[in-house]
């Protein structure tokens, strides 16, 4: 016959067993239920953060993709308002050559106008010309006259010196030889006049310079001359 007194004594010696077991054995269930948790805790993050990385990689890619059509966008229209400008500014060169060419034709480039135009410049360039023409004529006669009166001074500034070549009442001098048909002539007047009246005038600017000291003789013709000491220059 089944002995329960001793079934349930087998009982509580197992389970008195089996707490001695698990109290012997906790601290290795301890460390081996936290490894167990570290590791289930570890599984859940990583797989929440794997499910935030994609769901912010497909973000990023939809908002790059949004940001890429709309330069795409920006792009075409910058390019159609461009290819817009060369082609509305092309047409209004044309516009313009056109309106330029038609008021150049009927106010600028008129036959009657331009031919009158071309009287009157004709007519001004004639005046211009006559103009300039007398100018250099005047230039030309004022240019003999400066040629003359320097040649007159240099003439007179050489004749101031050449007394002694004039004639006497006994001797004919060099520019006035008895044999000859004319005298020479210097300026439309005989060189010998002109040397008498360039020595008289020497004398006459020298003698108001000096004083009444010095001796002086006169010539045959009337003419003052210095001494022989004293020569001219």
């Amino acid at each position: 016959m089944f002995n329960k007194k001793k079934l349930l004594q087998n009982i509580v010696e197992l389970y008195y067993e089996q707490v001695e077991q698990m109290e012997t054995n906790y601290d290795i269930d301890n460390r081996q239920a936290t490894k167990i948790q570290s590791y289930y805790r570890m599984y859940v993050l990583h797989k929440s953060y794997k499910k935030n990385q994609n769901a912010t990689i497909t973000i990023q890619k939809y908002c790059r993709a949004y940001l890429a059509r709309q330069l795409v966008k920006q792009k075409l229209s910058e390019c159609k308002n461009r290819r817009n400008i060369i082609y509305l500014s092309h047409q209004a060169q044309t516009i313009q050559r056109y309106f330029r060419g038609y008021i150049y034709r009927k106010y600028v480039h008129d036959f009657y106008l331009r031919k009158k135009q071309l009287e009157q410049m004709n007519i001004k360039n004639q005046n211009f010309l006559q103009e300039l023409r007398s100018k250099a004529e005047q230039e030309k006669e004022e240019e003999k006259i400066r040629h003359e009166q320097a040649a007159k001074q240099e003439f007179m500034k050489l004749a101031t010196n050449l007394h002694h070549l004039t004639s006497t009442k006994s001797q004919p001098g060099i520019y006035k030889p008895p044999f000859a048909k004319e005298n020479p002539k210097a300026f439309d007047i005989e060189v010998e006049t002109q040397l008498k009246i360039a020595f008289q005038t020497n004398v006459q600017w020298k003698s108001q310079k000096r004083s009444g000291s010095a001796q002086r003789a006169v010539t045959s013709q009337g003419f003052r001359i210095r001494p022989q000491s004293q020569k001219l220059k």
